[in-house]
């Protein structure tokens, strides 16, 4: 290869060629919380078909990795396993690794476990115990097996999975044996499986209340979102939250951007990837407003199960550093979005040798693999022979999850950080001792960038900050004292967590005083607490609305009041206030106040609430209206008007159309009937040039609304 006549030679198939340095800016809002870390926040999949599994070396590469939770017995397999015996009840075999040893892998990383019970063929499993039980008994006897009589303290269990796949529509891969043979079977839908889990729920948490149990839901915008069939006459999440509102302990989706023949041109493409989590937020933000709608919670946990980067078929990209980038973005997409936990799929999986290893994708490998770590098999590439490294090597995607590891920890929370370059992603995350992490990912593969970076809440001390960097190929971090905190260059395809000290002790503000609640109405309520005090100086409060174990941020306001508007009629909240200072420190939490608010007022027919997600030229947007009148509504029609120059592209949960600025929203079959107090919910993406304002005004079927 020759540029400007330097002849480069040496280099492999998909290496990156840095040209000059390009200019960034970073900046990050120290007081702008966006979500706490849980401890579950980093997870992945360990299966029973996995000999290696149990190796030695496994527990110390997964505590390295900050693992939180690993998911157990994998993922269609789940549908086919006997736990009693450590078989699968289709195939009669025997599994390498049992229960009790995924129990003990889970004490020695500290893990919390999640367990996938069999819903797809647990009735045939029951039905060979003695004496003959049901799939939901069976599921139960394994949760007293667990945690009373071995006292495994198992949290988290879900029911089935990618249950959806079982032929409803059309897509037949989970085993279901509540189905009817042939293609669409009308007798196991979600209907039908909502009612069994029920069953299911009843009986695990008879054994033990303490536990949390997930159901199965689609991700919006992802198959089967949104399809119907004579089995499922209404989409499978509208179904299913509707069937299991109050008992769902959380919604359980998978996520894979890519399907290996519908990306392109078709198959895997790594700026395509690259891109992919700017869908996380859209998806987040409908999720939520259906749960609210459906299952009578928008703020019920949501735990991402699965992910990775192509649905199937894996190939070299799976083992690149593209991948390793992209984990990062995908877990942090979510986590920053409120999700409770991302499992990566998955520990060890196995050489690939039928997927896209074309040479548009960076990399050199001739195979794929979902796994972080090697298994050391072999398979046929051109006739030959090709085995992956020795057994417990990491793989790039490892070393993604251990930078990760490094950018958050458990209690951390996480800040609003952006970049004015699009290919330069920026997160920052502040630690309860006031260290301020940033973590800069570059996603050009040719580009290295000088990155100025500022800072709004905090003031750095003026040592050379700790940088670990992960770089192409992706076999490894490395660590040491780099640029400045207002200054870091980051090379193409590389991630870098800096680790920055506060300029000084500062003490955190005082708590502030228990809110009290005036003006309350049916939708709307003030809240007034007694001030915090700071040496820094207070830059502003976050109010949060309490759901059992989870803290909503709903308000951010500068003084010891707010008003929360678009409240639901005749519902009870929790809330309680944080105080932020200037040096980013946030103050313990304030007493609690209950709030009641009254009933749907009458005159008012409407009420919508617009909830946006703005990046440079781009935009997604949720729209909920409520209906806030005495009758129901049997369809909705919604217009208002976007700001010159911007331009819807995509929508969902409604048929949207433009004309100049004006816009008409339409319902769809599923959603079209609104009830007093309910609501319904829409989304839509946009690109715009001059503006990205929200529309001032609503209407829903010719009647003006409020906006919140």
């Amino acid at each position: 290869m020759c540029l400007g006549g330097i002849t480069l030679t040496g280099l492999s198939p998909g290496t990156a060629v840095a040209a000059a340095g390009q200019a960034a800016t970073a900046t990050v809002n120290a007081g702008q919380a966006l979500a706490t870390v849980p401890a579950t926040a980093i997870g992945t999949n360990g299966s029973v078909y996995d000999a290696a599994l149990t190796d030695a070396a496994v527990p110390g590469l997964l505590k390295s990795a900050g693992t939180g939770l690993i998911r157990f017995p994998g993922g269609t397999s789940a549908d086919t396993y006997d736990w009693k015996n450590n078989s699968d009840v289709v195939s009669g075999n025997t599994w390498p690794t049992s229960f009790d040893q995924y129990a003990t892998l889970l004490s020695q990383t500290g893990a919390q476990g999640m367990v996938t019970v069999n819903y797809g063929t647990g009735d045939a499993v029951g039905a060979t115990q003695s004496p003959a039980e049901s799939g939901a008994q069976l599921a139960a006897d394994w949760v007293r097996y667990a945690n009373v009589t071995h006292h495994y303290g198992i949290k988290y269990w879900e029911i089935g999975n990618e249950v959806y796949g079982n032929g409803t529509y059309g897509g037949s891969w989970e085993p279901d044996r509540h189905c009817a043979a042939g293609s669409s079977p009308t007798n196991c839908g979600p209907a039908v499986y909502a009612q069994n889990v029920k069953a299911y729920i009843s009986a695990m948490k008879a054994v033990d209340p303490s536990i949390v149990v997930g159901v199965v839901l689609t991700a919006p915008g992802n198959w089967p979102d949104g399809q119907t069939s004579a089995g499922s006459p209404q989409p499978w999440n509208q179904t299913v939250m509707t069937a299991l509102a109050g008992q769902i302990g959380f919604a359980d989706v998978h996520w894979y951007p890519q399907n290996p023949t519908s990306v392109g041109p078709p198959g895997p493409d790594d700026a395509t990837l690259l891109s992919a989590s700017a869908q996380i937020p859209g998806m987040v933000s409908t999720l939520r407003s259906q749960l609210g709608q459906y299952a009578g919670s928008s703020t019920l946990p949501i735990m991402v199960t699965e992910t990775n980067s192509v649905s199937s078929n894996p190939g070299k990209q799976t083992l690149s550093q593209v991948n390793a980038l992209f984990l990062a973005q995908d877990y942090l997409g979510w986590l920053q979005n409120g999700v409770a936990g991302v499992d990566w799929w998955q520990i060890h999986n196995g050489i690939v040798t039928t997927g896209d290893n074309g040479s548009s994708l960076y990399g050199t490998a001739t195979y794929g693999d979902y796994g972080i770590l090697s298994d050391a098999s072999c398979g046929t590439v051109n006739g030959s022979q090709v085995c992956e490294p020795a057994v417990d090597t990491p793989f790039p995607a490892y070393y993604g999850m251990q930078l990760l590891s490094r950018f958050i920890h458990p209690g951390d929370t996480l800040v609003a950080a952006s970049s004015n370059q699009s290919l330069v992603k920026a997160y920052a995350a502040k630690a309860p001792d006031g260290t301020l992490r940033v973590l800069l990912v570059n996603d050009d593969p040719a580009n290295t960038y000088n990155v100025a970076l500022g800072y709004a809440g905090f003031t750095p001390a003026a040592t050379a900050p700790s940088v670990a960097t992960l770089a192409p190929p992706g076999n490894g971090i490395s660590t040491a004292s780099t640029g400045s905190a207002s200054s870091q260059s980051i090379a193409p395809y590389s991630a870098a967590v800096i680790t920055l000290q506060p300029g000084g002790a500062i003490s955190p503000p005082s708590t502030p005083g228990t809110p009290v609640a005036s003006g309350v109405t049916a939708t709307a309520a003030t809240l007034t607490w007694a001030a915090s005090t700071s040496a820094a100086g207070i830059a502003g409060y976050d109010v949060v609305s309490l759901t059992g174990g989870t803290e909503t941020v709903v308000a951010q306001p500068t003084t010891n009041a707010t008003t929360l508007s678009g409240l639901t009629p005749s519902t009870t909240y929790t809330f309680a206030v944080y105080a932020r200072d200037t040096a980013g420190n946030r103050s313990t939490r304030s007493g609690t106040v209950a709030v009641t608010t009254g009933p749907s007022a009458t005159g008012v027919s409407c009420a919508v609430t617009y909830t946006p997600n703005v990046w440079s030229g781009g935009l997604t947007a949720n729209v909920t209206l409520t209906n806030t009148g005495s009758s129901a509504w049997s369809s909705w029609t919604a217009q208002f008007t976007l700001p010159d120059g911007e331009k819807i592209t995509n929508a969902w949960n409604a048929t949207v159309g433009q004309s100049g600025t004006g816009v008409t929203a339409g319902n769809l079959s599923y959603n079209a009937t609104v009830a007093p107090g309910g609501s319904a919910s829409f989304g839509y993406q946009a690109t715009w040039t001059t503006s990205s304002a929200a529309p001032a005004s609503f209407t829903v079927n010719k009647t003006a609304c409020t906006v919140n």
